[in-house]
């Protein structure tokens, strides 16, 4: 005969979070109530894991990028452009927003 472990169960119901997951777990059958506390255990670490993984791999690519230097985009916008540079067309489309 299998080895069973026998845990306590409480969900505080002052705490939103608790009263969804007792809620969740009220709805299970009796008999497979263990079985979705397991099932939910293993895909929260799966997803925890998931998602280690996938920032890691997005950090090692951030990293290993050569993104241009600010001062070296193409087509860098003059900050010092003034009302006059502007054509009369934009300046018109502008007034009218």
């Amino acid at each position: 005969m299998a080895e069973r472990k026998r845990y306590y169960l409480s969900f505080d119901m002052d705490s939103p979070r608790h009263r969804e997951a007792e809620a969740l777990f009220a709805q299970q059958a009796s008999r497979q109530r263990t079985e979705y506390v397991v099932n939910s255990i293993l895909t929260a670490h799966q997803t925890e894991n998931l998602e280690q993984i996938v920032r890691q791999a997005v950090r090692d690519e951030l990293q290993s990028a050569k993104l241009p230097s600010p001062t070296t985009l193409p087509g860098k916008t003059d900050t010092g452009v003034q009302l006059s540079d502007l054509p009369g067309s934009l300046i018109h489309a502008l007034e009218e927003l």
